[in-house]
């Protein structure tokens, strides 16, 4: 095997990256510390108060006999005095300002219908952001292995979440947020993965410039980005967000996979980033009736390989929303800030 040069850690930034100031040590944005203060910052347990509120809110929009696209605060009511209230707002707040997710856990979905289940999703997610975000049309995705459903009788497989693989890290595309409600568990693995942006930032300009410089060009062009655009982009004088995902390139599955080969510089880049943020990955297991909220753009995430049985099967439902208060450079807008709900909200994953 050749040897790898090393890179001085003085090689010249981007001009643009020349002057972000690297993100504090003990900024809140560093996730690999993040177990040690579950209980205060990034984990919440759903008390028997907030499920009756919740229960009330959805007998509430059951009520008005209107479509899930009609969900919104106000159709899906919580009093705002109330301490689910503040713990939906001050997600938002830990979404933009701290750590960059947030997991919700103990909703009774075992004992739900598969439409409340949908319906209090959706209606709890409005109060972390009120626009949702469609994928194909569809509001909601449902992720668990359908490999083995006969191909006429299920969607194209086209993310990893169809699957029982691992997903390397990445982030989803044009979305502020992403959220997710635990449905089922696998019999092993499947475990949530999660590392800051920033701190993947921090290490490979510590150690690797060649590899932010290559992440900051303007020329990561793919079918979806014929003109091209950077990976990686400063914001303010301490942040960075990233527009990072690697099926562009090298497709998966059947989709996106006539791509012109990436230069070796650009495949050692993409890998750089995987192989970074693994190293101070936070690893959850996420329990039945959880939600997780993650912001996408400042967190990567990934996740690692299930096994199901006839007991237990990983299903979750996927849900993107968009993410005003994030700030974002004058080049990515657009595609963030344009109005994109669908109109499909399946029951199954097979729908």
């Amino acid at each position: 095997m050749a040897s790898v040069q090393a890179i001085p850690a003085t090689l010249p930034l981007l001009s643009s990256f020349q002057k972000l100031e690297l993100q504090p040590s003990d900024r809140k944005t560093n996730i690999d510390d993040a177990e040690k203060q579950a209980t205060e910052q990034w984990l919440y347990r759903f008390t028997e108060e907030d499920v009756k509120l919740v229960n009330k809110a959805y007998e509430h929009f059951e009520s008005l006999s209107v479509s899930n696209n009609e969900i919104t605060q106000k159709t899906f009511p919580i009093a705002a005095d109330s301490t689910l209230c503040r713990v939906l707002n001050e997600t938002t707040q830990e979404l933009n300002s701290g750590l960059g997710f947030r997991v919700l856990r103990g909703l009774p979905v075992g004992s739900w219908t598969r439409a409340k289940q949908i319906s209090v999703f959706a209606g709890l997610s409005s109060y972390v952001n009120p626009k949702r975000i469609a994928n194909n049309g569809s509001n909601i995705v449902h992720l668990r292995d359908i490999t083995n459903v006969e191909a006429d009788k299920r969607p194209a497989i086209s993310v990893k979440g169809q699957t029982n693989g691992n997903q390397v890290f990445h982030q989803d595309g044009f979305v502020g947020i992403i959220a997710l409600l635990t449905l089922g568990i696998a019999e092993t693995g499947g475990l949530s993965q999660l590392s800051s942006v920033g701190q993947t930032y921090n290490e490979l300009a510590s150690t690797r410039r060649d590899i932010i410089r290559e992440l900051a060009k303007p020329d990561w062009k793919n079918k979806y980005q014929t003109q091209g655009r950077p990976l990686i982009h400063p914001v303010g004088k301490d942040q960075v967000v990233s527009v990072y995902s690697r099926r562009p390139y090298f497709g998966f599955f059947g989709v996106d996979q006539d791509n012109e080969p990436l230069p070796e510089n650009k495949h050692l880049a993409l890998d750089a980033i995987h192989f970074t943020a693994e190293k101070s990955s936070l690893d959850l297991t996420l329990e039945k009736g959880d939600l997780e909220y993650v912001n996408n753009i400042v967190v990567y995430h990934a996740r690692t390989s299930s096994e199901d049985s006839e007991k237990n099967q990983r299903h979750l439902i996927r849900l993107w929303l968009d993410n005003e208060p994030q700030e974002l450079p004058e080049s990515l807008v657009a595609d963030f800030r344009t109005p994109r709900e669908g109109d499909r909200w399946p029951q199954e994953a097979w729908d």
